[in-house]
This record gives structure tokens, C-alpha cells and sequence, in this order.
């Protein structure tokens, strides 16, 4: 449904902005707690709502992911910016004045084709840069559905455009990015630009310059290039051609563009773009996750903050308090993604509905975790490891240092148990049933091989350790391993250590081995299936 609304004028808050009707039809400038009000998104829970069936109750629980948003000072941050970016892009264009068609017209006589060949150096209006999940894309629609997207002035005939929000397909293409510029278009103004600019033979050369004659004709105020880090898989140096092009909208039109993405979008960009970033006009956004730290000693974190509150989420007839260790739980599962630690509160209540226990313990989140979350263990595992060779396997995560330092902290103290069991030998018994996982020997005989050496050998190291189950008779200790000097090598033959029902045993007596392999269970009986 197409909805332009008539130009409602007020008063500019500042000289600059005084006298643009473009400027002047947008909202009034928000206080920082307008915006955190504004942006604030807490779902309600009705009480009868409570005691529905389970199968009804999951799908009120999905509030929790559609309609739950919290706002933090990055939040405001953004709000801000964005609110700089639209005014101040509309102080060299003015409606009222003649120079506005004198701009217009310039358009003409520029070779958006050479520009979009020439794929120079680039310099970034601005950008908000973080890692999936962290809520970047949701947070910049709630900030633009602040504006009216469009509006009509009666008394000058012109359609203002203010923003215009585009996803950059997923295989990077220049020509589809082109064509999601004509459909959002129309579908923001009821026009037919698409059936008019897009034909059979259409290349993305050849719709730059009628994208550029749209944008200035409806004065779009602000463009938002979102999923930037696709434009990675555009072919024929696609992506520096396509980047150049909205620089050169960006300073000849003068419409701000703001690029979103994962940290991997870093590389589209010139070797210099962290600097680029920092010394851009209107300022970047480096979007991470929340963080643990606080900034006063008395006050809470901006996780604290967050998971309390997402706590408050619950359909249950008797809620489940958060406890400190289910809090560490929550970060050491989700490691501060919103989208994340969302999902799995969402997951856990569902789970616990599901099997007619309305209760959130530790136990119900490590299996919803382990069982509905696989996926993101890798990229989680990583986070939490806090080291950066870790962190760059994946391409949408944070990779910056002070934040890799950071984690690094807090992951030493995430695996330390609760229990009563010494911490070191639990770590030591993990790490040496993974290596003996990793020598292909199998998942069900490893933990009992490493749980015979620890106990057995409890103050060897986990190399010791190593050598202990592969060479059982063989001394550990380094000196006594060392053979004495002019001394003959020892000939004394190595005795295996075996497990119970070892088939190597088998394997040597002198019997019937079909029926010892039988009597130990390694032979299926199929005669009861036939």
C-alpha cells in the first residue's frame, strides 16, 4: 500500500536548516530519551495467556523474537547520526531555489558509465560495521520507520523521497542491486520505474545514470545499503565499480549513503578504511556485541541490563529468577549476541512447555544449547576463545583487538566448573579425550582410556598422558627414558595394557574365535529377526 503524506512544516531548530522545506517536513529532533523510548520494544504478556494449551502458548512466545528490542547507548548513537546525515544532506538542495533544477540538469552531462568503469580509490560516507546477529538491521528500520518515507509538497509538486533502504543480493550482482533500486522505488512511490529503465538487454552501466536522475528528482534524503559484504561475490571487480558509483552519488547529488555489514565487508574497502572510517564526516559505528564491563563499579553492564530484562519474558505461571550462574550460563552459550541469546531464551521456553516442566535450570538450557544450536558452536567456541586466528575462520564476527583481548579475560574464567571436581583435571580429561578422539581411536572406548590414566597417573601432564595409553609399558619419566651412556639397548618386550573384552585378546587365544566373538557381544544373533 502506497502511503505519501503532505508536508507538515516545522519550525528548524537550528539557522542552517531554516527555509528547506525538505529539512523542515521532517519530524523534530529527538532527545536522547525520546529515542530510547521511542526504540524501546517490550512485548506484553496477558495473564490469560498463562494457562493456554501448550501449542497455543509457543506461538504468543514468539513475541519474544518479533517484538523485543532493547536499546543501549549505541542505539542512540545511530539514531543520531542518521538524524545529522538526512538534515545535512538536504542544505545544498532546496526546493525553493532555482539552483535545485540547475543541479538536476548537471546530471545529465555526467558519464555514469566511466565513473562506473573507473573503479578509483574509495571513500566511505559512513558505515556500522559489527557481527551477525547483533541487531544492526533491525535497529536501523525501527530508526527509519521515525521518518515518513515519503512526502508530498503541494505547494512546489514535488515527491520527497527521504530514505531508501536496499539489501545487496546475495550473489553480489551490480545489475540486481540496480534492480532492487527500481523496485524500492516504485514500491515506496506507486511508480513504474522498473517497467520503464529495466529491459532484456539492460546492464548495470547503463542504469547508473537513470538511478542517479531518480535519486535527485526526488530528493532521496538518505540511502542505506544493507548486507554490504555481499557485494564480495560480484565477478569483473563488480563490487569496487559499484562502490565508486554511490561515492560519486554521494558527493555530486549529495545523498548520504550508509553501508551496514559484517566485519568482512572491511576488505571491499581501501586498505585505509579503518582510518576512512574513523574520519568520516558523520562518524561510523563500530556495532559489537554487548559487553561486561562496567563503567562504574556500582552499576550494571549492558548485558546485565539486557538479559534481565529479556528474562522478564516468560510464559509460565510461576517465572524462573535468574540466577548469577544461569547469567553466565546465558553469556557463555551466546557470548553477547542479541539474536542469539533472544533465540535460545525463545528455544528453552518452548522445550520446557513442551515436556510440562515450566522451569528454566541449567540443565534444560545445555540441552536445548547442544541440541537446536549446533550450527553456531564453531563461531561461538571462538568468541569465547577470544584468539584472533579463531575468530577470522568466520567471516561475520567482531575481529577487533581491545575486544579479542576482552574475551580472552572472561573465557578463562567461563571454563572453570562449578562443581566440586578440581578444575584442572577436569580440562586435562576433556582436552585428552579430544586428542585420543582426533588418533581415530572411537568416542565410546576414549573416555574410559583417558579416565584410566588420570586416575592412575594423576600427576603426569597431558602429554604424559598421551604416552601413558599409546605406550603403557614404556617409562614417562624423561630421565629414566634416556639410555645410559655406552649402555646396550633395551630388548625387553613392551606389554600391552588391555580393556575388558579386548578383542586383541581374543584375536590371540588359541579357540573358537566366531564363538568367542559371539559370546562377546561383536556378532549380531539375527536369527530372532528372521
Amino acid at each position: 500500500m502506497i502511503n505519501i503524506t503532505s508536508a507538515v512544516y516545522n519550525e528548524a531548530e537550528i539557522s542552517e536548516y531554516q527555509g528547506n522545506p525538505l529539512i523542515e517536513a521532517l519530524p523534530r529532533l529527538k532527545s536522547p530519551a525520546e529515542v530510547a523510548k521511542y526504540l524501546n520494544r517490550f512485548p506484553k504478556i496477558p495473564a490469560a495467556e498463562l494457562t493456554l494449551p501448550n501449542y497455543i502458548r509457543r506461538h504468543a512466545m514468539m513475541r519474544i523474537i518479533d517484538k523485543f528490542l532493547y536499546p543501549t547507548s549505541k542505539h542512540i548513537q545511530l539514531e543520531q547520526m542518521i538524524a545529522t546525515m538526512l538534515r545535512r544532506g538536504y542544505l545544498s538542495r532546496n526546493i525553493k531555489d532555482k539552483s535545485h533544477q540547475e543541479n538536476i540538469n548537471k546530471i545529465d552531462h555526467i558519464d555514469f558509465r566511466q565513473i562506473f568503469r573507473n573503479a578509483g580509490s574509495l571513500a566511505v560516507s559512513t558505515s556500522v560495521i559489527g557481527c551477525s546477529g547483533t541487531g544492526k538491521s533491525t535497529t536501523v528500520e525501527a530508526i527509519l520507520s521515525t521518518y515518513e518515507q515519503a512526502i508530498y509538497h503541494k505547494d512546489y509538486q514535488h515527491t520527497q523521497l527521504v530514505w531508501l533502504k536496499l539489501e545487496c543480493p546475495h550473489d553480489g550482482s551490480e545489475k540486481g542491486l540496480c534492480i532492487q533500486f527500481f523496485k524500492a522505488i516504485d514500491k515506496a512511490l506507486g511508480s513504474d520505474y522498473e517497467d520503464l529503465y529495466v529491459k532484456s538487454r539492460s546492464t548495470a552501466e547503463s542504469m547508473l545514470s537513470d538511478i542517479a536522475r531518480i535519486a535527485a528528482n526526488h530528493s532521496l534524503g538518505l540511502l542505506v545499503l544493507d548486507e554490504i559484504q555481499h557485494l564480495k561475490l560480484a565477478k569483473s571487480n563488480g563490487a569496487k565499480k559499484l562502490l565508486n558509483f554511490f561515492v560519486t552519488l554521494s558527493n555530486v547529488i549529495h545523498v548520504p549513503v550508509l553501508y551496514v555489514g559484517t566485519p568482512s565487508s572491511l576488505t571491499l574497502f581501501s586498505k585505509t578504511m579503518r582510518s576512512a572510517r574513523r574520519a568520516s564526516q558523520y562518524g561510523s559505528i563500530d556495532w559489537g556485541r554487548f559487553s561486561i564491563e562496567k563503567d562504574e563499579p556500582d552499576e550494571l553492564s549492558e548485558w546485565d541490563n539486557f538479559i534481565n530484562r529479556l528474562w522478564r519474558l516468560q510464559w509460565f505461571e510461576t517465572p524462573t529468577p535468574l540466577t548469577p550462574s544461569i547469567k553466565q550460563q546465558f553469556w557463555q552459550f551466546t557470548q553477547g549476541i542479541p539474536h542469539v541469546c533472544v533465540t535460545l531464551f525463545y528455544l528453552c521456553q518452548v522445550r520446557a512447555i513442551t515436556v510440562d516442566e515450566e522451569v528454566l535450570d541449567e540443565d534444560l538450557i545445555n540441552e536445548v544449547y547442544d541440541e537446536e544450536l549446533k550450527m553456531i558452536h564453531p563461531m561461538i567456541r571462538a568468541l569465547r576463545l577470544g584468539r584472533e586466528d579463531e575468530i577470522l575462520k568466520f567471516d561475520d564476527l567482531d575481529i577487533d583487538k581491545s575486544d579479542i583481548r576482552v574475551n580472552l579475560k572472561q573465557s578463562e574464567l567461563d571454563i572453570v566448573p562449578e562443581k566440586t571436581e578440581p578444575p584442572v583435571k577436569k580440562d586435562v580429561k576433556t582436552q585428552l579425550i579430544e586428542l585420543l578422539t582426533q588418533m581415530e581411536i572411537g568416542p565410546d572406548i576414549a573416555p574410559e582410556l583417558a579416565n584410566y590414566a588420570i586416575v592412575n597417573h594423576p600427576d603426569k601432564t597431558l602429554f604424559e598422558l598421551i604416552g601413558v595409553i599409546t605406550n603403557p609399558s614404556k617409562p614417562q619419566n624423561s630421565e629414566l627414558s634416556k639410555p645410559k651412556h655406552g649402555s646396550k639397548k633395551s630388548s625387553k618386550k613392551l606389554i600391552p595394557a588391555y580393556t575388558e573384552n579386548d578383542l586383541r585378546l581374543i584375536f590371540q587365544a588359541d579357540t573358537d574365535m566366531y564363538a568367542e566373538f559371539k559370546k562377546a557381544g561383536t556378532i549380531l544373533d539375527i536369527t530372532p529377526y528372521l
